[in-house]
């Protein structure tokens, strides 16, 4: 019997990989791509997802806001990830990550920290005060990367179904 072990990334090709990782605002060539994305992370949560409302999104608030732009991982041309970056105004003027979604076979190789590194640019750009992102309970690695970037945990929030 034989046991396939998955190939050990050096730290020297693990730089020159993270570098050929580039981050982009999305285009309207990405649509079916994230909408995949974002289709696999409704069914991993057992979300229904709404597609209407999805592309509606898309075209209002994603490509014709100056408040809320997509960054889209891309390497060689291939996306591998994205993230929604969006500021909102309440008492302080603030930024809100969401939907970061990283594809399976990209994890593990700096994309998710590169499109959260975008996001915050992007907020900071835009003077905004303070970032906020809500994560689903168990997503543990999403926890230890935001945690990594220097994120605190803020609040908790519980849910009952009725």
């Amino acid at each position: 019997m034989t046991i396939d072990v998955p190939k050990r990334i050096s730290d020297d090709e693990k730089i020159l990989e993270d570098e050929k990782i580039k981050i982009r605002d999305y285009n309207a060539q990405d649509e079916q791509y994230v909408t995949t994305l974002m289709q696999a992370l409704c069914k991993t949560f057992k979300v229904e997802f709404d597609e209407e409302r999805w592309r509606k999104s898309l075209e209002q608030k994603i490509a014709k806001s100056d408040f809320t732009r997509m960054f889209v991982a891309d390497k060689d041309g291939q996306a591998m990830g994205m993230l929604v970056a969006d500021i909102r105004s309440a008492e302080e003027r603030t930024g809100h990550i969401t939907n970061l979604i990283v594809a399976p076979d990209y994890r593990n190789i700096g994309v998710g920290e590169k499109l959260i590194n975008a996001a915050t640019d992007f907020f900071c750009d835009n003077h905004v005060l303070v970032v906020k992102v809500n994560l689903r309970a168990g997503t543990d690695s999403a926890t230890k990367l935001f945690a990594k970037l220097g994120f605190v945990e803020y609040a908790v929030q519980f849910r009952k179904d009725l």
